[in-house]
């Protein structure tokens, strides 16, 4: 199983960084010198028990990405950002499959229309409760 996280801010950050801290395979999703950061630098996470580095695969965008089977998206973007990033997400496809049809959405974000926005184009939607104090630094 391969985490996509769409949205490596904050709440995005945290937990693909978390999950690649503890030996996840895990796919940051950030856009221009954000994603250049990340794939140059790396993930800087700072926590009560420590500051740890962790680099993951990084994508410049949703349209570079190259879904395989087993794969799960974690839509962490801000709301306003969850159509396009969702319709983005939807146009690719697994194996020539459609991966609205095969990839599994949990919506890890602030507001109540994400998870209605996502079941309009993926078959799996999962709503994510989200309660961690995070900040993006830089």
């Amino acid at each position: 199983m391969r985490y996509v996280v769409v949205g490596a801010g904050a709440v995005g950050g945290t937990i693909g960084g978390r999950l690649a801290q503890h030996g996840h395979d895990v796919v940051l999703v950030a856009r221009g010198a954000h994603a250049t950061a990340l794939r140059e630098r790396g993930l800087e996470l700072r926590t009560p028990d420590g500051v740890h580095h962790v680099r993951t695969e990084v994508a410049d965008g949703v349209p570079s990405l190259r879904l395989r089977p087993g794969d799960v998206a974690i839509l962490a973007t801000k709301s306003q950002h969850s159509t396009a990033a969702l319709a983005d997400l939807a146009a690719l496809s697994i194996d020539g499959e459609p991966a609205s049809e095969i990839v599994p959405i949990a919506c890890a974000q602030n507001g109540v229309d994400n998870e209605r926005l996502a079941l309009r184009l993926f078959r799996r939607v999962y709503g994510v409760y989200v309660a961690l104090p995070a900040t993006h630094l830089q």
